[in-house]
């Protein structure tokens, strides 16, 4: 690419292809990102040969209603920019929390609001407006200890926004469908296309909402691990006030049955890329 971000003496870089020395450097990637994607915009010639695939500005509404897969779908992003996948299943037990001082088989909570806390924006589709939320990349999980507004506004402030989706309760678990963001840029895509989402569930009236689902970016690999919050309820019991699950991913699996080569040649080439 013309242009890619590197990490020099903590800050994060814009350099052009054959200059030795970077355009411009910040302390935030997320502001690295912005100023590269401005360099590509004054391309068009650069821009139309990288995101001519790439989801429309105004995606097809049917992207958002496409039925949940009858059997188990990782996070899928086409060339054309549609997406649709698992974010968890119901049957997956997610253990090893609190560094296993909670041995308790935790599962995906299903939405009580039909996911209207993750539901924040709109985005015009062909047929009209659509209520989504984002699929994001480029920060981390927000902390433990952070209530619900709090936890939503790190992930509007810290990441970027890499696709915007619909979540619904399937059969087989919490099902995705959306759109990549028309405007990506290319390592943008690379890192959501290679990492498997995770999501956020925080406490509201004693049940868990999703918030967010983001794209764990290197080197978050492998998988997150999982991550609880517990907090004691009116009767003095404990109950979970925050929870952090991996996104479903076949990769693992694969891997450790060894059938999955090319899995562990991006991983390896993606860690040295930002490093």
């Amino acid at each position: 690419m013309p242009w890619s971000i590197q990490r020099r003496e903590g800050k994060y870089c814009v350099t052009k292809e054959g200059a030795s020395s970077p355009l411009k450097c910040y302390s935030a990637r997320t502001d690295a990102i912005k100023y590269q994607r401005a360099l590509y915009a004054n391309e068009p010639s650069l821009r139309a040969s990288i995101l001519t695939d790439m989801a429309p500005l105004v995606p097809p509404r049917e992207w958002f209603e496409v039925p949940e897969s009858p059997t188990p779908t990782p996070l899928t992003v086409e060339k054309d920019g549609q997406v649709f996948g698992h974010l968890a299943l119901w049957d997956t037990c997610h253990t090893g929390f609190m560094n296993g001082g909670f041995s308790e088989c935790v599962k995906a909570p299903r939405s009580g609001s039909d996911y209207s806390f993750f539901h924040l924006g709109k985005l015009e589709t062909d047929q009209g407006d659509v209520s989504v939320g984002k699929l994001t990349y480029d920060t981390s999980h927000a902390p433990l200890t952070a209530g619900l507004q709090a936890a939503s506004r790190h992930y509007d402030e810290t990441g970027s926004v890499g696709a915007f989706v619909r979540a619904r309760d399937g059969n087989l678990g919490i099902w995705l469908s959306g759109a990549v963001r028309s405007d990506i840029s290319p390592e943008g895509l690379r890192d959501l296309r290679a990492n498997p989402p995770s999501g956020d569930w925080r406490s509201l009236n004693h049940s868990l909402e999703l918030i967010a689902s983001l794209a764990v970016v290197v080197p978050g690999f492998p998988i997150p691990r999982s991550q609880l919050s517990l907090a004691a309820s009116a009767n003095g019991e404990l109950e979970v006030a925050a929870l952090i699950l991996p996104g479903y991913c076949e990769c693992d699996a694969l891997v450790a049955a060894g059938r999955d080569r090319s899995y562990m040649r991006r991983k390896k080439t993606l860690t040295r890329a930002w490093q």
